[in-house]
């Protein structure tokens, strides 16, 4: 098997952090990965590289994938907005969808992300932390045209929220749950790099 990379790597400091950024290039659907606090583009056993190459081979999508520095989430969504908008302008899109993919403190990121790009259409949300469950429900709420998946591991501490949120007046939402898997998904790899069909 080939070593996988991503087309172009780039930077964006903010405060002192960096926040680092895989590409790789594909068509008008663009796929934004942010993963896990504290995580890199490449994740655990390359995971989130090979979800990016898996979604672009799918759906020939252009990919995006962030990393997850120790700083305030309201300036990370700021700086993922820019970065989708500038590969946007790069590749000459005059038009494009986008499809987030985050994992914990990524998918709450994204989820408040996706708020403020209309080309949303979809977001995926993998042991998405939570400040309460009632706020995770008022923030999808703000979403009622994309579909959200969101997706728990029954070993996973966030597991609790699920029946709130199956119980939760909100369009478009999906919940799928994982038998056995933790919140890093330790010892399901393949599983969790699997999650990304369901963009």
């Amino acid at each position: 098997m080939p070593q996988l990379s991503y087309d172009k790597t780039t930077s964006k400091t903010i405060a002192g952090e960096k926040i680092h950024y895989g590409i790789v290039y594909g068509n008008e659907k663009i796929v934004f990965i942010k993963v896990g606090a504290g995580g890199s583009i490449r994740g655990y056993q390359d995971k989130y590289l090979q979800m990016a190459h898996r979604a672009h081979e799918r759906l020939g999508a252009t990919i995006i994938c962030a990393s997850n520095p120790d700083m305030e989430y309201a300036a990370q969504v700021v700086a993922d907005k820019a970065m989708i908008s500038k590969v946007a302008a790069e590749c000459g899109f005059a038009e494009y969808e986008v499809y987030f993919v985050g994992t914990s403190d990524g998918g709450y990121q994204n989820l408040r992300l996706a708020q403020q790009v209309p080309q949303a259409r979809k977001l995926l949300g993998i042991n998405a932390s939570l400040i309460d469950a009632d706020d995770l429900v008022a923030q999808l709420q703000k979403l009622p045209h994309v579909k959200k998946i969101l997706v728990y591991g029954t070993e996973d501490d966030y597991f609790a929220c699920v029946p709130i949120l199956q119980a939760a007046d909100c369009e478009n939402l999906e919940i799928i749950t994982v038998e056995g898997a933790d919140h890093k998904f330790k010892g399901m790899v393949n599983e969790f790099i699997a999650l990304i069909d369901l963009i």
